[in-house]
């Protein structure tokens, strides 16, 4: 409990002084190997234990309700480096997670609108993500929102797919773009054919919803192998790019617009 306290007053005081920031990690159409944008990643540098990690912190966050100025701040803050990378040439989109309590409420549309409209990022460019045990917290209310932000022209993924409990029936009901197939699943590939059969099973059903299909955490050049034979559509992971600060986000868009071609089928090896 005193732990839990003395890490609720550091977060306060990081959202106090600044001490929030975001890395981006570059996705990639995997029929060429394009990059075609970035997801945006909290991250919180403390004065004492450096650089901590969402993990030990979001649930937190969430519980005090923090979340929401967290969250609003950083769609304004991604929609405008996501502005600035379209300005300078780099024609990406950007992905930001948004969570069950921003989703709680009706000030979500107003937050996306306002990051939109402060940054003159085209809504075509942003797609909010959300995860599926968010989705079906309160199918009603969220379905309601997120057809709003459909609306904005916005686009919606579904992050973590397969390891919630969302239907084929529920999907229907939500105006979702993508799903991103959880990692484990592709961490799965590697083990046993029931991976394959998953994999194929999840990008067989983005096809029949006219829904893309995204691979997250992908490590190994077999991996990548085996989604593209599925006709995965997009993917990151480690084994093209590692989150990156703003300064190498841009140094890894110049050098890919620099040496890599639209017909290249290498997976690259930056880190």
């Amino acid at each position: 409990m005193q732990h839990r306290m003395e890490l609720e007053m550091d977060l306060r005081e990081a959202l106090e002084k600044d001490e929030f920031f975001l890395a981006y990690q570059p996705t990639f159409d995997l029929s060429d190997m394009t990059p075609t944008g970035v997801e945006a990643l909290i991250r919180w540098r403390h004065p004492v234990r450096g650089v901590v990690q969402p993990n030990d912190f979001i649930p937190l966050l969430e519980e005090t309700g923090l979340i929401t100025e967290v969250g609003r701040g950083v769609l304004r803050e991604a929609c405008s480096q996501g502005a600035s990378c379209r300005q300078a040439g780099y024609p990406i989109a950007i992905a930001v997670n948004v969570s069950a309590r921003q989703l709680d409420s009706d000030q979500i549309l107003a937050d996306i609108e306002g990051a939109l409209c402060d940054s003159g990022l085209d809504p075509e460019a942003l797609t909010i993500e959300i995860t599926e045990t968010t989705l079906m917290r309160n199918i009603e209310e969220t379905s309601r929102r997120l057809a709003q932000v459909k609306q904005l022209g916005v686009r919606i993924a579904i992050d973590d797919f397969g390891t919630g409990y969302s239907s084929i029936a529920h999907l229907q009901r939500f105006p979702v773009d993508a799903l991103k197939i959880d990692r484990s699943f592709i961490t799965g590939l590697a083990h046993n054919r029931e991976g394959e059969t998953l994999i194929h099973t999840l990008v067989q059903l983005g096809k029949a919803l006219s829904i893309e299909t995204f691979a997250e955490g992908i490590e190994q050049q077999h991996e990548l192998s085996l989604l593209r034979d599925e006709d995965c559509d997009s993917g990151q992971g480690f084994l093209f790019a590692r989150p990156l600060d703003v300064p190498a986000t841009e140094t890894f868009l110049q050098n890919w617009a620099d040496n890599i071609t639209p017909t290249s089928t290498q997976a690259p090896q930056h880190t």
